[in-house]
């Protein structure tokens, strides 16, 4: 019963939060984002100006709810910088990479937006499609949230997820989808030259394993995002990576969508 109130209460909560920037916010300023639990005021946001872009976009929007509040612009501006990031590795030589694929929804747009510009590389695609590897992942990595594990667990092992992907993807012969647990999965396939390379395993031990396979096949100039860096129930992972890329020389950059970015010197 307390439950369902704590619940009750929450929602109610977040309809006069967004009721708020609705009526309250938004004819004060020129323009609002309000997504994935971000909110920018008088912003440009001129990715939406693209059409290809807000076509992408849409075409998304809805396979899943990305973020509690419902915003209006969900995760518009963590694909903006997915797209933007892989825009600008192409310019060097090598595949481009993501790990922790999910629904596609963001190697999809990625895809759909380079289009024949990545046409002769390879997207490589790397997934359980089984939700976190037990060997590599548990509760503990999650301190501050300990029941996020069971909970992602309980949404990434859809069986219907995998096939969905295949499909999604059927007429993109240059993306290659190789499922299992990362790093094990490289075995099957992995790309001599990475030129962008997309983190979203959502786990520490997970996240530097596949760092410790792919770093070095970035190429210089190359671009790596982490999906999670900057979200506060992933301190281990942000922990972990900082103290990876310090070691390297590198430092990442904490984003305000909650992603980190490294560009490889």
């Amino acid at each position: 019963m307390l439950r369902i109130l704590k619940n009750s209460v929450k929602r109610l909560i977040r309809t006069m939060f967004n009721a708020g920037i609705k009526y309250g916010l938004r004819p004060l300023h020129s323009s609002v984002f309000w997504g994935d639990r971000m909110l920018t005021l008088d912003k440009a946001a001129g990715f939406f100006d693209e059409e290809g872009f807000k076509r992408s976009y849409e075409a998304i929007r809805g396979s899943h709810v990305y973020d509690s509040y419902n915003s209006p612009h969900t995760i518009a501006w963590r694909l903006h910088t997915l797209v933007w990031a892989a825009r600008s590795a192409i310019a060097h030589e090598g595949d481009l990479v993501e790990c922790g694929v999910f629904k596609g929804d963001m190697s999809w747009v990625i895809a759909t937006m380079l289009g024949d510009q990545i046409a002769d590389r390879t997207f490589y695609l790397y997934d359980s499609f089984e939700g976190f590897s037990p060997a590599l992942s548990s509760a503990g990595d999650f301190p501050s949230d300990p029941d996020f594990l069971a909970m992602a667990n309980e949404v990434y092992r859809d069986p219907a997820i995998y096939e969905a992907v295949v499909k999604k993807f059927a007429g993109m012969p240059h993306v290659k989808i190789i499922r299992g647990f990362v790093p094990d999965t490289f075995k099957i396939g992995i790309p001599e030259r990475i030129a962008f390379l997309h983190i979203d395993l959502n786990s520490p031990a997970a996240e530097i394993a596949a760092l410790e396979h792919l770093f070095d096949r970035v190429v210089s100039g190359g671009y790596i995002v982490f999906d999670d860096y900057g979200w506060k129930p992933f301190k281990k992972q942000r922990d972990a990576e900082n103290r990876f890329m310090a070691d390297r020389g590198h430092f990442i950059l904490e984003l305000p969508t909650g992603q980190g970015l490294v560009i490889k010197h």
